[in-house]
């Protein structure tokens, strides 16, 4: 199974670019034992390590990702806190305004009341008079 993956590792890397040619003909050279035949030995733990390096890199941009994840949903928060917060601006000033307009409402209720006592006060001092020239205009 090893094999045919290091046989397409070493093919691959003579198709890809003349660095890649370059680095595997410098392999080659390195992995080439004193008879001229290849070290698997070498090539295997080339890959492992090639490997582990991709793998830390990998975790690298994972971490990133999720930094960057955690950062994104802590604005989004943010903005979704400042909405919020700006609604309930809105809704306070209309509380405001319907409370400004109570009061108003209330002043002028207020107002008719004392007008109203004030009328009723009226009509019990003319309806005394009323009474009053009534008896005299009987004697």
């Amino acid at each position: 199974m090893l094999i045919p993956f290091i046989f397409y590792f070493l093919q691959s890397g003579n198709d890809r670019s003349s660095r890649s040619s370059r680095v595997s003909s410098t392999n080659d050279l390195i992995l080439r034992g004193e008879n001229g035949e290849i070290d698997y030995k070498k090539l295997y733990e080339q890959t492992l390590v090639e490997n582990e390096r991709l793998k830390d890199k990998l975790r690298k941009t994972d971490e990133e990702l999720k930094d960057t994840k955690q950062t994104l949903e802590k604005l989004t928060t943010v903005t979704s806190k400042n909405s919020l917060s700006e609604l309930e601006k809105r809704e306070k000033r209309a509380m405001e305004r319907k409370l400004s307009e109570m009061e108003e409402e209330l002043k002028q209720f207020q107002k008719l009341k004392a007008e109203n006592e004030r009328l009723r006060a009226e009509n019990r001092a003319l309806t005394r008079v009323v009474n009053k020239l009534s008896i005299s205009a009987e004697k």
